[in-house]
């Protein structure tokens, strides 16, 4: 099938409600845990980039810095991350995950493994291949126009 004006419009809405059905089964477990949407989004971009600055967390999670550190203030009262000063440059303050923040981000994603899981339990090991191939090549299509 060639790319059509309506291709890419109906690609970015298909990956968008997939996306919303994930969030919202991982939510159940967010709300159980008093934790927001945006902690869980700041507690992945810490574990994908390792520990950030609030100025980075920020940008990460296209927020102020006044409010990433906001952020941090309640995850690091709830005991989901620290804040410590970087090794090299102690002016420096990063956060890191704690146990807990792990916790909770290791319960949502075997959560939504899960599910996905479900969802795809009677696909063909063909049918598994071909969608494997095309999500890894847009990503990685995706990726380098990123930069």
């Amino acid at each position: 099938m060639a790319p059509t004006e309506d291709l890419p419009k109906q690609l970015e809405e298909t990956i968008r409600r997939a996306n919303t059905i994930l969030f919202r089964r991982g939510r159940s477990i967010l709300i159980g845990r008093e934790i927001s949407a945006l902690q869980f989004n700041a507690l992945l971009s810490i574990r994908e980039f390792g520990p950030l600055t609030m100025g980075d967390l920020g940008k990460h999670l296209f927020v102020a810095c006044s409010t990433a550190t906001d952020l941090a203030d309640r995850m690091e009262r709830a005991k989901l991350v620290e804040r410590a000063r970087d090794e090299k440059d102690r002016r420096v303050v990063r956060m890191h995950l704690l146990p807990q923040g792990e916790e909770i981000l290791n319960e949502v994603i075997s959560e939504r493994q899960s599910f996905i899981g479900e969802v795809i339990k009677d696909y063909t090991d063909e049918e598994y291949e071909e969608l494997m191939r095309s999500l890894e090549l847009l990503e990685h299509r995706m990726e380098l126009k990123r930069s």
